[in-house]
């Protein structure tokens, strides 16, 4: 694998000898909201920061988004990213934060003709739905590795509206105008639909990847999908279910909670009057509130989804899950071996026991929903005992029993049991394929082992560890590559075959580096069981 990178580079160089010193011209596309104009780096077009829905500012701020209809005059530069979406200062964002950050871009192997109708990868970044942008410059690997191995594709990445701006929830925001980060998601994937032929793309193979709050976007479009066909297939990295938590807008009203608290910060009255209020009220000290709410709420989880009869999600994901009531499409969906230490990094060290340990266990227990009077003390005592203290038989351990508990109950309840309840119900109607990612790094903490997000950089790259990674990078991104290409993770040319998942064998890969091999998914089944029982599910409201 290495020698096809090396004889792709040579080529890539000879080319651009052969064409003179003269800079290759600037790749320009004409869309149907104007002409952008690119740039050509190490063998792929880009465009960065291209438009794909009106500003939500002013009167739009909130509101579904809306898309442009009058075009840009002239030839725009898409030279840089766009502004990524309101939310706490983070240095790699790799972007300016701003109320205007519907934005996308577009990588593409150098000189793709118009009629070449590449399949589409599109990429939605995680972040519990608060936080996280697509302002980084680490794709282009991706294309060039799906030209290397002969399936070139286009990859799309979009930004979304976060917190306050983009899952504002109240009995006073209007029906279609809730969960409107989810809806900037779809009209985003509508923009690729009228616009990806341009580039060379086919609009009618197009997939959709998501990793955490990405992943649960994904779900999301899967399970309150639009009339329009807007995709043909799925990719969920560490699947959440799609919500950890989805209340209905009243519970986002309360004394306390999240809209009763954005109000009072504005100025604004409680009532009919409020969203205007909102509306019009000033940028930076609302943003400003709403970024200091986020930062200081346990994993950043201020705001999540909402469900509503009539809005974009009108029922429980669970319900729709149960019944079959989704798309039918072939998907991928996976999890990580240590997904929740991460997420419980908050309890290391604190050194407690007996009571006191598991005071503050049930703390952050109830702390992962929004309303934690919905949990019950029979729910507590269930989670306690299958989540004891000091003991060997968590999946990973430290030997800080607060932690390793909390790690795992997290792990288990936001993730395994969440990929598990919708893989049993999707492989009834559809092509599944699943995987359990085991492969600890080089260099990253042993506290946090094989940690949520941390596939990520073999697949976006730079390739960590590479000396020992590199070909297991290439073998797991391939696998993605055959998927988009052919529906089949498994294709003629990955080294490894791919098991479809089935109810009857339950089978699913293990992803690790000389160990990429099918196992049965049918480790901690006694804690998914639980997490997965209409008890739980109607306590956590997913």
């Amino acid at each position: 694998m290495r020698l096809s990178c090396l004889v792709y580079e040579l080529a890539t160089a000879f080319l651009a000898l052969t064409n003179g010193a003269v800079a290759a011209a600037a790749p320009q596309v004409k869309l149907n909201i104007g002409t952008f104009s690119g740039v050509t780096t190490n063998g792929t077009d880009r465009w960065l920061g291209i438009p794909y829905a009106q500003p939500p500012v002013g009167s739009l701020r909130f509101k579904a988004p809306v898309p442009i209809v009058t075009p840009f005059q002239g030839v725009q530069d898409a030279l840089q990213f766009g502004n990524a979406c309101p939310q706490p200062a983070d240095p790699g964002l790799g972007a300016p934060t701003a109320e205007d950050c519907l934005f996308l871009n577009v990588w593409r192997p150098q000189n793709t003709s118009t009629q070449a109708k590449l399949p589409v990868l599109v990429w939605i970044h995680g972040g519990v739905y608060n936080t996280g942008s697509v302002s980084t410059p680490r794709t282009t690997g991706i294309v060039s590795r799906s030209v290397q191995t002969g399936k070139p594709l286009i990859l799309v990445t979009i930004n979304y509206r976060l917190n306050t701006f983009g899952f504002l929830a109240s009995v006073h925001v209007p029906l279609a105008d809730l969960n409107s980060g989810l809806q900037d998601q779809r009209a985003a994937f509508t923009f690729v639909q009228e616009n990806i032929a341009k580039f060379g793309g086919d609009p009618t193979k197009v997939t959709i990847w998501g990793q955490s709050a990405g992943a649960g976007s994904v779900e999301a479009q899967i399970l309150f999908p639009s009339a329009r066909r807007l995709f043909r297939a799925a990719i969920m990295d560490s699947l959440t279910g799609p919500f950890k938590n989805s209340p209905p807008p009243s519970t986002f009203d309360q004394p306390g909670q999240p809209f009763d608290l954005i109000l009072n910060a504005t100025g604004c009255a409680a009532g009919p009057s409020a969203f205007t209020c909102l509306q019009q009220a000033p940028f930076e000290p609302l943003a400003t509130f709403s970024n200091s709410k986020v930062s200081a709420t346990l994993n950043h989880q201020f705001w999540e989804p909402t469900i509503a009869p009539g809005s974009f999600s009108p029922v429980r994901a669970s319900v729709k899950i149960a019944s079959g009531d989704f798309l039918h499409i072939p998907i991928i969906a996976g999890t990580n071996l240590n997904e929740g230490a991460s997420f419980s990094s908050s309890l290391l060290g604190l050194n407690l026991t007996g009571t006191a340990q598991d005071a503050a266990f049930d703390q952050f227990v109830k702390a992962s929903v929004i309303d934690q009077t919905k949990i019950t003390g029979d729910v507590l005592d269930n989670i306690h005992s299958l989540y004891p203290a000091n003991t060997p038989t968590l999946p990973f351990s430290t030997g800080d029993s607060l932690f390793d508990r909390a790690s795992a109950w997290y792990g288990d309840n936001m993730f395994l049991a969440a990929r598990r309840r919708f893989v049993a119900s999707a492989a009834k109607f559809q092509p599944v394929f699943s995987y359990h990612f085991r492969e600890f790094i080089p260099g990253n903490s042993p506290t946090f082992g094989v940690a949520h997000a941390s596939e990520l950089p073999l697949l976006f790259g730079p390739v960590p560890a590479a000396d020992v990674e590199l070909d297991f990078a290439n073998t797991y991104l391939d696998f993605y590559i055959s998927f988009v290409s052919d529906l089949n993770p498994g294709g003629k040319f990955v080294t490894a075959a791919w098991p479809q998942f089935k109810l009857a064998s339950t089978t699913i890969l293990q992803l690790m580096r000389n160990n990429i091999t099918p196992i049965v998914d049918d480790f901690r089944v006694d804690m998914t069981d639980f997490e997965n029982s209409a008890e739980v599910l109607n306590e956590w409201e997913k």
